[in-house]
């Protein structure tokens, strides 16, 4: 057994740590501490993935060092094979990875989990519906006892364990932690940094709002005619940003701080996330979900804000929905746990964040002893918070509605551990940075009673974060951060 774990002294955060690794590929950072929540307790970091995976519809491109492969097939197979390889069963028990498959599961994955979804959406932006590395090694900082640990794992791109390659990768972050980890000022403190960051005077939607409420009546008649019971419609926001993906990251982090904050470097694009919505927590056989229904923006006036809290927590609509979204994750849950091991120990639990305040219920699970905790993701991807209810008729009418597709918005981020510890968060509040724009997608589940106009006004309260991350929160009200496309 090859497997190195070492406890040592830094003066870097995760933050800096992944700052620090500027230059070298497939930087990952999963940022969690600053919640009181279990799930919150780690934070990761890691780079360099010994394989990546990248997948565009059919066509999966493998790349390992020196070599690139191409197969074709259903990536959901190929992940699947991919992670019995790599798989340490036999190590010991811990609450945080042993190495493992790192990235984001875009949304478009759906179709290879349902063959009956339609394509009609357009990918623009052609980014991969699936991007992962697989990692040997990474850092853990335990926030609760202060601690911080390097994982070296010694594992080969064939499966097998090399004691001189898990020393290698160990030498590789003690010489990065030993490195100064100050901390220097935040992008927003810095003047040369405030001029580096270049936007547009307004943000772009790709719907007017006119189409928008358009998309949501649409959707009522379906929910009239007894398709559906809700569903989850969306716009995607611009805008230019001449920033680095790692730059918008500590911005957006900075003005809307969230639970599952993430950053991933792909390349060509980065991702930055910070996402207040767990998918699946996965430890051992235990399976765990958090869906978030019903939104209501918050105020810095106290009265405002306690009256907006008040009218969440005594709505009906929202409680409907909730209702409805936990019900079917307990479905997907039960197709994959032991019978009669699917509970709700919580179902409505109010959640504030610095822009929105949300209710959240929580599913959990024991999983059946056949099922891989990879198996047991792809049964429920994707989440039921973000498609609707029933889940497959409302992805079609998402498909027929939304002009383009959503990417990884909607999807996943995060990790599926060798040592079965994992954790998915939902891709919302996210921000794609590509060629000098940053694109940020918001959404609003509608049901029978929703109103068209509250509901984009629910997305652009969403966004928020996004336009205080541009410098656009200073101009008054939505209309003077976002230009519809009516205007173009």
């Amino acid at each position: 057994m090859h497997r190195l774990i070492q406890q040592v002294t830094t003066s870097h955060s995760p933050e800096t740590l992944a700052e620090g690794l500027s230059g070298e590929a497939g930087v990952v950072l999963l940022q969690t501490g600053f919640f009181e929540a279990p799930t919150s307790r780690y934070s990761l970091v890691t780079a360099r993935p010994f394989l990546t995976l990248r997948s565009f519809g059919s066509r999966c491109e493998l790349v390992s060092v020196g070599t690139r492969h191409v197969q074709f097939g259903n990536p959901w197979q190929v992940l699947d094979g991919l992670m019995a390889r790599y798989e340490l069963l036999d190590d010991i028990d811990l609450p945080f990875p042993l190495g493992g498959c790192f990235g984001y599961w875009g949304y478009d994955l759906k179709n290879f989990v349902e063959p009956r979804l339609p394509r009609r959406a357009v990918n623009d932006l052609e980014l991969p519906e699936c991007h992962v590395g697989f990692y040997d090694s990474l850092v853990v900082f335990d926030h609760a006892l202060g601690k911080t640990w390097i994982i070296s794992t010694g594992l080969n791109l064939d499966g097998s364990r090399c004691a001189m390659r898990a020393r290698k990768q160990l030498a590789f972050w003690r010489q990065k932690l030993e490195k100064s980890g100050a901390v220097g000022p935040l992008p927003s403190d810095i003047t040369e940094s405030q001029r580096e960051l270049k936007y547009r005077d307004r943000a772009v939607s790709n719907l007017p709002r006119s189409v928008f409420t358009e998309m949501v009546e649409h959707a009522q008649r379906y929910i009239r005619a007894g398709d559906i019971y809700q569903v989850n419609l969306s716009q995607r926001l611009a805008a230019s940003c001449v920033t680095s993906g790692w730059g918008f990251f500590q911005r957006l982090t900075m003005a809307s701080p969230a639970p599952f904050a993430a950053y991933l470097d792909c390349g060509e694009f980065q991702i930055a996330s910070s996402s207040p919505e767990l998918f699946i927590r996965l430890r051992g056989p235990c399976i765990l979900t958090r869906p978030i229904k019903g939104t209501r923006p918050r105020s810095p006036d106290s009265t405002t804000d306690a009256q907006l809290t008040y009218e969440l927590q005594t709505s009906p609509k929202e409680m409907a929905e909730l209702i409805m979204i936990t019900d079917l994750l307990r479905n997907d849950l039960g197709k994959v746990c032991e019978y009669g091991s699917v509970q709700v120990p919580d179902l409505v639990r109010l959640e504030r964040y610095p822009q929105v305040q949300h209710l959240v219920s929580t599913v959990e699970g024991r999983l059946r002893n056949e099922v891989s905790h990879f198996a047991a993701f792809s049964a429920c991807f994707p989440g039921g918070s973000v498609t609707g209810a029933p889940k497959i008729r409302a992805m079609q009418i998402i498909d027929e509605l939304e002009p383009v597709t959503r990417g990884p918005y909607t999807g996943c981020l995060g990790y599926l551990g060798f040592n079965r510890e994992s954790q998915l968060s939902v891709l919302i509040r996210a921000a794609i940075c590509k060629d000098q724009t940053v694109y940020f997608q918001v959404g609003a589940g509608i049901v029978a009673d929703s109103v068209p106009t509250s509901e984009y006004e629910e997305t652009l309260a969403k966004a928020r974060g996004f336009f205080a991350a541009l410098n656009l929160q200073s101009r008054p009200g939505y209309a003077g951060v976002l230009r519809i496309a009516d205007e173009l």
